[in-house]
Formats: C-alpha cells, sequence, structure tokens
C-alpha cells in the first residue's frame, strides 16, 4: 500500500510537472521528483509503475530513468540478489514494452545494460537475452536495442567501476562474445519475417560493437553485414546515418598494422578489394547524380575519406588500383558544402606526406599524384572565393578558418606537384582578371576571383623556394597592373610580405615593393597589411634599404602622424629598427639617433601636460620599446649612443608609471616598456635597479595592477645580469617579492581570489619564479609565513589559470622540499626545509583539505595530475618531514585525509571506498611510496567527479 500511495504522488508531481500552468507549481514538483529519484523507496516504486499496464507513457519513462539512474549511481545498495531481482523484474518490464513506445525500451535496455556491467552475478547477459528475445519480430528488436546500447554502456563515464574490473567484465561480456553477435545479427538478416525496421537496428548493433573495437574484419568478411550497409546508403534519414557510420567503422578496421598477424592481413587484403569495388560503384552513382542533397553528400564524403585516410599507405603503393577512391575525394572537394569540403583536409595533408616521404619524384606514382594535386588548384582556389552575399560575423569567421584549411592543401599541392604548376594555376587566374595576354580568353572574372587567387599565392609561399625564377617574377610584375579595389590591394600586400624572403633574392624588385607598400598606407583598409609587409620587407631586405634609410625614416614619419591603428605604427618601428640596424658603420648612430630622439622629446613634452594623454603615451612607448627590442649594433659609438639612450628612457618610464601607472594603457606599455629595458640592456640599467624595484612596488601598492607582478617575474627572471653578482642578485629578488607580497597580502585580505583572477595567476607566478630563483632568501622573509597560509586560502579560486598559478606555486614550494628532505644531515645542506615542515606543521591540515577537496571537487579536470602531485608532496614533506627536521606534528597526514573524507557525502564517494582509498595511502604513505599516493589521488579524484557528474546531470522527468 505504501508503494501504491508513493506512486499516486509521484503522478501527481509529474502531472503538476508537465500539464501545470503555474510556474512555482511545476518548480515545486520537479525539486519534489529530483528529491525522491534519491530515496530508497525509489526502486519499489519505479518497478511497481513500470508493471502497471495502465499508466501512460511519460510516467513510465519517468520510472525507467530513475531505475537506471539508481542503477549508475548506487546498485550497490541492491546488494547481489536485489540486483539480480531487478534485473528479472526489467527483462519483463521489457518484455511488456514489445511493440510500444520505443523511447520506453531504450530507457530500459539502457537500465539492463548498466546491470550487465556493474553486477557480475550476472555471467551471460548475451546469452540469457538471446535465449528470451529471440522468438519474435518484436522481440528481436528489443534484443538488438539492448545488444546496441551495452558497448556504449561500457565507455559511459557515469558507469563507476573498478579499473581492473572493467577490464575483466569487458572482456567476458564484448571481447569474448564479439563473434556470437556477428552470427546473430546475421541470422536476424536470414529471418523472412523480420522488416526493414529490424535491419536498421542490425546497422545501429554491428556499429556500436565496431566502435568499442571488439569485432575483427575475420568475423565480418563472409558475412552480408557490409552489403546491408552498403545497401541502405540508398536509404534516406537515421538508415543513412547508420550505413555511413557503419562502413567509416569497417574501413577504419582495415587499416594496415606492422602487429598484424598474417591470417588478419589476409583478411583486411580481402576486405579492402571487397570495398574498393563497392566504393567504385557508389562513386560512379555519386557522379552520374543530378542532385544530391547537402546531408547526403556529407555522408558520402565520410565514407570516402575514411577510406583514403585507411588506406593511404597502399594508395601510395598502387594508385592505380585506388583511383576511384583518390578521384571521389576530389568530387567531395568540389561540393558546396563548407563542412564536408573540410573533412578531406587531412586526407590531402596525409597523402602528400606519404607520396613525398615514399616516392621518388620520376616515380610514375608520384606522376600520377602530381596531375591530381595539380588539378586540385583550380578546385581549392574556387572555394577561397568570397561570396556575393553579405556575411554575418559568425559566418565571415567561420569562411576565414576554412580558407586557411584550403590554404593548407594548397601548400600540400605544391610539395606534390610542383611549385612552378602550382603558382602557375594561381597566376592564370589572376592574369585572367587584368586582362594578359597570356591567360585564359574570353573569361570575365570579378574581383572576387582574382583575390582568391592572390590568397593561394600567398597561402603556397611557405612551400615555395626564394629562388623560384619562373612564375614569381611574372606574379610581381603583374601586381601594379590589378585593378584599383581595396581588396585585391590588400591581398597583393599580404603576397609581398609574404615572399620577403624571395625578395631578398631578387632585390631589383625592393623599390618597387617598398612603392606599393606605401601606397597601401593612403587607404584605411589596407594599412593593416601594409605595416605587415613593410615589417618583413624590412626585416629581410633591410640590406638593401639601409642606404635609403633617411627616405624610409621620412616616410614613417608621415605615415605616423596619420590615421594608422597603434598596432600598424608598432610594426612599422619594428621594420624600421631592422632596417637601421643594417645601416652601415658610419651612419649608424645618425639613424639610431633620428629615430629615438625625436620620439623621446615628444613622449618627454606629454608627460609634463596636465592632463595627460594617455592613449599618446602609451603609444610612444610601444613605439620606442618595440625599436629598441630589435636594433641590434656594433659599434663603439652606436654602443656608447645606444647606452645614453637607455639611460634618458629610464626616467621618462618612470614619470609614465609615476603619473599614470594606474591608467590601463600606459600600465602596459610602460610594463612592456621597461621589460625591454631590462632583458635586453641590463648593464646600462644596473645602477638604477633599485630605484626600477622601487617604482614597480610603488605602482603596484597604488593601483594593484596584475601587469607590475607580471613585469616583477619578468624582472626576477633577469636579476642576475641586473645585479652586479650573486648574492646581489638574490637581494634584489628577496627585495622586489618582499615588499610585493606584502602589498598583495594587503589586497587579499580584502578582496577574495576568485574577484581577481589575473592578479592571482600573476601573484602566484611571480611567488612561483622567486622561490625557484632564490629559495633560501623568500622562504627565510619575515612574510612568508603569511603567504603560506594565504596560498591555503587560494586554492579555493575558480578561475582555470589562476588556479593553474596556485597549484604550481605549491609544486614549487613543496617538490623541491621533499626532494631535499633526504639531504637534511649534509652538512652544505642550505634550502629551508625545516621552514617548510614548520609551516606545514601549522597549515597541513587545512592544506590538505583545500587539495583534497579540490581534487574531489572544484579543481578543474586538466589540473588534477598537478593537483595529485602537489598532494603526494605534502604527504612526503608531513610524513618524512617532522623527524629530519625535528618538528612536532599534532597528528598524521593519514589522520588528516581521514578527517577531510569525513566531509565528503557518502552518496559521492561511498564508505567502502573511502576504507579501500585510506587504507592505499596507508601502505602507499608507510612504503614512502610517493609517486603511488600521487597515482591513488588521480584515481580517486576520477571516480568522484564521475559520480558527482551523473549526480548532476540526474534528470527528474
Amino acid at each position: 500500500m505504501a508503494d501504491q500511495t508513493s506512486a499516486h504522488e509521484v503522478i501527481s508531481a509529474l502531472n503538476a510537472l508537465y500539464q501545470g500552468t503555474n510556474l512555482e507549481e511545476r518548480e515545486q514538483a520537479n525539486a519534489w521528483l529530483e528529491q525522491f529519484q534519491k530515496t530508497t523507496q525509489a526502486w519499489t516504486t519505479a518497478d511497481a509503475m513500470l508493471g502497471t499496464p495502465t499508466l501512460g507513457l511519460e510516467a513510465k519513462l519517468f520510472a525507467a530513468q530513475t531505475l537506471r539512474n539508481k542503477i549508475i549511481l548506487g546498485v550497490s545498495e541492491l546488494g547481489e540478489q536485489g540486483a539480480l531481482s531487478l534485473r528479472d523484474s526489467m527483462v519483463g518490464h521489457l518484455r511488456g514494452a514489445r511493440g510500444g513506445a520505443q523511447a520506453l525500451i531504450t530507457q530500459l535496455c539502457l537500465g539492463l545494460a548498466d546491470l550487465a556491467v556493474q553486477v557480475g552475478a550476472w555471467t551471460d547477459p548475451f546469452g540469457d537475452m538471446a535465449g528470451m528475445f529471440l522468438s519474435d519480430a518484436q522481440s528481436v528488436s528489443c534484443l538488438l536495442e539492448f545488444l546496441a546500447v551495452l558497448p556504449e554502456e561500457f565507455l559511459n563515464e557515469r558507469v563507476v567501476v573498478d579499473g581492473a574490473y572493467y577490464s575483466q567484465r569487458s572482456e567476458a561480456l564484448l571481447g569474448q562474445r564479439a563473434g556470437d553477435v556477428i552470427k546473430l545479427l546475421v541470422q536476424c538478416l536470414q529471418q523472412p519475417d523480420l522488416h526493414g525496421d529490424a535491419h536498421t537496428r542490425v546497422l545501429v548493433c554491428f556499429t556500436s560493437w565496431l566502435r568499442h573495437g571488439d569485432i575483427t574484419l575475420l568475423m565480418v568478411q563472409d558475412t552480408p553485414l557490409v552489403a546491408l550497409a552498403f545497401a541502405a546508403l540508398a536509404e534516406d534519414g537515421d538508415v543513412f546515418d547508420t550505413a555511413v557510420d557503419a562502413l567509416c567503422g569497417v574501413l577504419y578496421e582495415t587499416r594496415e598494422d606492422r602487429d598484424d598477424d598474417a591470417q588478419t592481413a589476409r583478411a583486411k587484403d580481402t576486405m579492402v578489394e571487397q570495398l574498393e569495388q563497392r566504393l567504385a560503384a557508389t562513386a560512379a552513382l555519386m557522379r552520374k547524380a543530378s542532385e544530391i542533397d547537402e546531408e547526403r553528400m556529407q555522408g558520402l564524403c565520410r565514407v570516402f575519406t575514411e577510406a583514403g585516410e585507411a588506406w593511404m599507405d597502399r594508395i601510395v603503393q598502387n594508385v592505380g588500383q585506388f583511383e576511384a577512391v583518390v578521384s571521389a575525394l576530389v568530387d567531395c572537394m568540389r561540393l558546396g558544402s563548407l563542412d564536408a569540403v573540410g573533412m578531406t583536409f587531412a586526407f590531402w595533408g596525409l597523402l602528400a606526406d606519404r607520396t613525398i616521404e615514399g616516392t621518388a619524384s620520376c616515380d610514375p606514382t608520384r606522376r600520377t599524384l602530381a596531375r591530381v594535386f595539380e588539378a586540385l588548384v583550380d578546385v581549392a582556389i574556387a572555394h577561397l572565393k568570397y561570396p556575393e552575399d553579405s556575411l554575418t560575423a559568425k559566418e565571415r569567421d567561420e569562411f576565414r578558418e576554412f580558407r586557411h584549411g584550403v590554404g593548407d592543401v594548397l601548400k600540400d599541392c605544391v610539395r606534390v606537384a610542383g611549385q612552378e604548376a602550382t603558382l602557375g594555376r594561381a597566376y592564370a587566374l589572376v592574369a585572367a582578371s587584368i586582362g594578359e595576354k597570356d591567360a585564359v580568353q574570353n573569361v570575365e572574372l570579378r574581383w572576387q576571383d582574382a583575390e582568391a587567387a592572390l590568397f593561394a599565392v600567398r597561402a603556397m609561399g611557405a612551400e615555395v623556394s626564394p629562388s623560384e625564377n619562373t612564375v614569381l617574377p611574372k606574379i610581381m610584375d603583374m601586381l601594379s597592373q590589378l585593378p584599383a579595389h581595396p581588396k585585391l590591394r590588400y591581398a597583393a600586400t599580404l603576397v609581398i610580405g609574404r615572399y620577403t624572403e624571395w625578395t631578398h633574392e631578387h632585390p631589383q624588385y625592393v623599390s618597387f615593393q617598398l612603392a606599393f607598400i606605401a601606397d597601401g598606407f593612403k587607404e584605411r583598409t589596407v594599412a593593416a597589411a601594409s605595416a605587415q609587409a613593410l615589417k618583413y620587407l624590412c626585416q629581410d631586405c633591410a640590406v638593401f634599404l639601409a642606404v635609403h634609410w633617411r627616405d624610409v625614416l621620412g616616410f614613417f614619419g608621415d605615415i605616423a602622424s596619420g590615421t594608422l591603428d597603434a598596432a600598424d605604427v608598432v610594426e612599422i618601428s619594428v621594420a624600421l629598427a631592422h632596417v637601421i640596424s643594417a645601416v652601415p658603420a658610419p651612419d649608424t648612430a645618425s639613424a639610431i639617433e633620428a629615430f629615438c630622439m625625436p620620439v623621446g622629446r615628444e613622449l618627454g613634452a606629454l608627460l609634463q601636460q596636465t592632463p595627460i594623454d594617455t592613449r599618446a603615451v602609451a603609444l610612444l612607448l610601444d613605439r620606442l620599446g618595440a625599436f629598441l627590442r630589435y636594433v641590434h649594433v656594433d659599434t663603439d659609438a652606436a654602443s656608447q649612443l645606444m647606452a645614453r639612450i637607455v639611460g634618458d628612457a629610464w626616467p621618462l618610464a618612470q614619470a609614465a608609471l609615476e603619473r599614470a601607472g594606474g591608467d590601463s594603457h600606459v600600465s602596459e606599455s610602460a610594463a612592456k616598456f621597461v621589460r625591454v629595458l631590462v632583458e635586453f640592456y641590463a648593464s646600462v640599467l644596473r645602477p638604477m635597479a633599485p630605484q626600477i624595484i622601487d617604482s614597480v612596488v610603488l605602482a603596484f601598492q597604488q593601483t594593484g595592477l596584475d601587469v607590475y607582478l607580471w613585469l616583477a617575474r619578468r624582472i626576477v627572471s633577469v636579476g642576475h645580469t641586473l645585479a652586479a653578482d650573486e648574492t646581489a642578485s638574490l637581494q634584489l629578488t628577496s627585495s622586489l617579492v618582499t615588499r610585493l607580497c606584502d602589498s598583495a597580502l594587503v589586497l587579499f585580505g580584502n578582496t577574495p581570489f576568485s574577484d581577481v583572477p589575473e592578479t592571482t595567476e600573476e601573484f602566484f607566478r611571480l611567488l612561483e619564479r622567486a622561490i625557484e630563483a632564490a629559495p633560501a632568501f623568500v622562504i627565510s622573509s619575515p612574510s612568508f609565513a603569511r603567504v603560506f597560509g594565504a596560498s591555503v586560502a587560494a586554492l579555493d579560486v575558480n578561475h582555470f589559470h589562476a588556479q593553474s598559478s596556485v597549484l604550481r606555486a605549491w609544486a614549487q614550494i613543496l617538490g623541491p622540499t621533499r626532494r631535499h628532505i633526504r639531504t637534511m644531515r649534509d652538512t652544505t645542506h642550505t634550502y629551508p626545509v625545516a621552514t617548510i615542515v614548520e609551516l606545514c606543521a601549522e597549515h597541513g591540515f587545512a592544506l590538505c583539505a583545500k587539495l583534497l577537496l579540490g581534487l574531489l571537487r572544484t579543481f578543474d579536470r586538466e589540473l588534477v595530475s598537478e593537483a595529485a602531485d602537489v598532494f603526494a608532496s605534502l604527504a612526503a614533506v608531513a610524513s618524512d618531514g617532522p623527524q629530519a627536521a625535528a618538528v612536532r606534528v599534532d597528528a598524521p597526514f593519514v589522520d588528516w585525509v581521514q578527517a577531510v573524507l569525513a566531509q565528503v557525502p557518502d552518496t559521492t564517494f561511498m564508505p567502502s571506498e573511502k576504507l579501500a582509498f585510506v587504507q592505499a595511502l596507508t601502505d602507499a604513505v608507510r612504503a614512502h611510496q610517493w609517486p603511488k599516493v600521487k597515482v591513488l589521488a588521480t584515481d580517486v579524484a576520477a571516480v568522484v567527479w564521475r559520480r558527482t557528474n551523473a549526480q548532476s546531470q540526474h534528470p527528474s522527468m
């Protein structure tokens, strides 16, 4: 009666949820159902609901879902006999559902599959289910559904089982039964009373077992399953998709493996021959079809791409045999669907790699494939054309990414077909757009055609030799004849920027290209391309531009004062640095002075103004910083000038920090500028090092901006060059870090770590680097005890990069301590092990709790390995450290762990699992097996995370 009453309550709640109109009542019903599903009574209530013939589909679906989720989350509640009893009951429900709603059949099969995975007492799920569900067509459909979902549930992360048990159970239920499943599937196909829907389910089941890897080609080769899949390619909808999945699975299994035995190799050869013939017929039908919908073409492309990738070595060895497959993939490249075309990109790259590796240039196979790749050039370029219709921002981003994929295919074409042939085809298309006499005649091309061909020329650049003398001169000569269109100007300018190494070998084009680039600055839409091209031209052809440095500098002055974006101005500053570095010795100092002095004067004047134009100050700092970063001088006069310029530059940076250090633009630019000074001119700035430290600390104290912590880390990294000797370097690092720690602790005392994730990240990256550079100085500092305590609290931060930074800092604190414990008796030992051990004794339980609960609950899954390593280091320090350092600890490490586990709900980490974990941990700690401790922590985190994730996805409807 209690069950019936409970069932009525569940049905009432479901009615309120599905049919109610009051939002609050629906939310209450949903919450009640979620709570109900967690109760022990849900087992019997859901089972009773499924056995009620008059109950509606929605209620039965809810009951089936409830049982399945309870099986996943806590089948151990039932015990062995209870689980087998539930199995029998669910089998009965499944028999009653035959011929009914497929959704209910699927849920019941999923629940039974989850029982099969977890309940070892169910020794032969395949035999039991086959014995009960082979009597008629409706029963067979249920059996096929169960067999289809069984392999999938072995891969379901929500189903948590021990690794060793998983391997044994998978082998017993899948590996040892795969051959029987194939026989059953063939038997189903041979039953005349089965309708077409059952054939589809056969394919679904076949594909599921293929994916899991238990079916071999030896099992399949003499069966009608492959023929069934090819026949299903003519069907529509789900049947077609299932056939594609099945064929892709079979094709994947035909990949050659050096470990194949003779029988397996022969089976693969036989299957490849059969598949190739059927694929050739499919390709012919595809080519003849006047119209094929996009989804069908994508499916066929998947099949041919899988075949091409699986048979890559065979294609290169005997391209003639697989001509139909390669031709079909070229046809796939001609499709209008970007998704379908994109599927083939990896194939062309792999084919090019194998062709280059496996054939000589005179090999007939190379020549055959070269013709394929040469023909592919026109097809690829056609896809590069911008559509006439306007694109949304999302579509524009997707098309830009797609174009780069096509560009990679064009690189592959150059590698196989050769640079002259491939560049020649692109040149012909560009030439046609401007009416070259040797181009294709009587063809009108829009700007999109020429732009696409120019993009192709640029994309091929990575594979074109700087010594190419046949086609590239024609292309360069033709650029001046392009129609006046900003898109073409932009593309042509990028072509020049891509081929500056080629220009270095052909210096006669330098003047023309410089003028072409300069004209581009007159159009705002082309300016960014011009800045980039100028940077590369100056970098690679500086020796030819150096004699004209005054003209180049004057040109820069003209455009820098115009409407260029700040990033473009900085790019050009880099370009000028390359040119001035190549200026001959007598004029090097003059050239440097001609660039730096006007910028320094303008910057100094701006810093005297009130209010300050912060954007202008930031840009001037960026310009000067970029120049100082990339300019290189060899002469004494130039070196002395650079020392004077850098000496004058630091007061400007100092003034910028003092007057506008809190401005977002100035702070970023000033920090990058100071970084350049300390990294590239440390010896010059050595006398000013204390001032630099003071300025950075003061800037952070006044603003709290994370960029100053970033700058401090860069200073710590070059401290050995910024200071006169090692002792001075260590003192400089200690002073900088200690003062910043004091300021950061004040900030973190008033603001939660998760509210300032960037500052948290940079602070702990600084701490990590400082301890690595000067462990004794930093750890022995008066503020480190407070830093240690704050570092424990920081483990609660909920941002990935900040979490990662905190964990890396802990790794730097505990990892070396763990390694140095065994050397403490060495009289030369200087590492502050005792300090760390004492702090672990004081804060160890809190640290253990943060780490363990983070592993089980809050840490990003990508950081589990790092966190587990820190946990293992804490175990080592807390266990070995007290005796080595003569420090008293209130409780052993394992006791800390047990106390923490008491806070973890038994629903997510079962008592038996906790007990097993603590016992294994105790054994590992006693044996000093710290790598084993890491493995244990990693494994338990995976188990609890999967169960917690399953609970969070627990449906209530």
